[in-house]
């Protein structure tokens, strides 16, 4: 079981500390459900031909943590004041199934998402390094996360915390 406190801003003298801690179903299946449907419905304005949030979100969930069952991987919340208010999902064993890669294994944060009313806080930045973290403890060596060229925002964060471009894919409409 993980559980991680983190002071994380400070407002006039008041801190705010937020927990990081594994996904209980129970618990907070209805903020992380909120979190992705958010998240899509984001990314969708990024790109339009993307399905709503409340269209993939219920099937998206069990997925994820299908996942996980899988490769070894985990479901961290962030909480604020026992709301949920961001999620990343961190998968410590993922094998390539490219051919051209060979054997290659490698950790994979497959979502990280924080909700609107509480970004630029730095809680993206905590579930990050938790996930890291987490990657860490399972011997993984190479970490990826994946981006919408369009999400500066995100794009700036991965490259702040030391991610950098493994591929680039480029699209031309026609």
């Amino acid at each position: 079981m993980f559980t991680l406190s983190c002071r994380l801003f400070h407002t006039i003298g008041y801190t705010t500390l937020i927990l990081i801690r594994d996904f209980d179903e129970k618990a907070h299946l209805a903020g992380v459900r909120a979190c992705l449907i958010e998240l899509q419905d984001f990314e969708r304005s990024l790109d339009h031909r993307l399905p709503s949030g409340a269209a993939i979100v219920d099937d998206f969930i069990p997925q994820m943590l299908n996942r996980c069952k899988k490769c070894n991987g985990r479901v961290l919340v962030g909480e604020l004041d026992e709301k949920v208010v961001g999620f990343a999902t961190i998968l410590a064993k993922v094998k390539s199934e490219e051919l051209v890669d060979g054997d290659i294994e490698y950790g994979l944060v497959s979502d990280l998402v924080v909700a609107s009313a509480h970004r630029k806080q730095g809680i993206g930045r905590k579930l990050l390094e938790a996930a890291e973290s987490y990657a860490r403890s399972n011997s993984v060596r190479w970490l990826r996360i994946g981006v919408l060229a369009e999400n500066h925002s995100a794009d700036s964060l991965y490259e702040s915390m030391g991610f950098k471009s493994l591929y680039i894919e480029r699209e031309k409409e026609l």
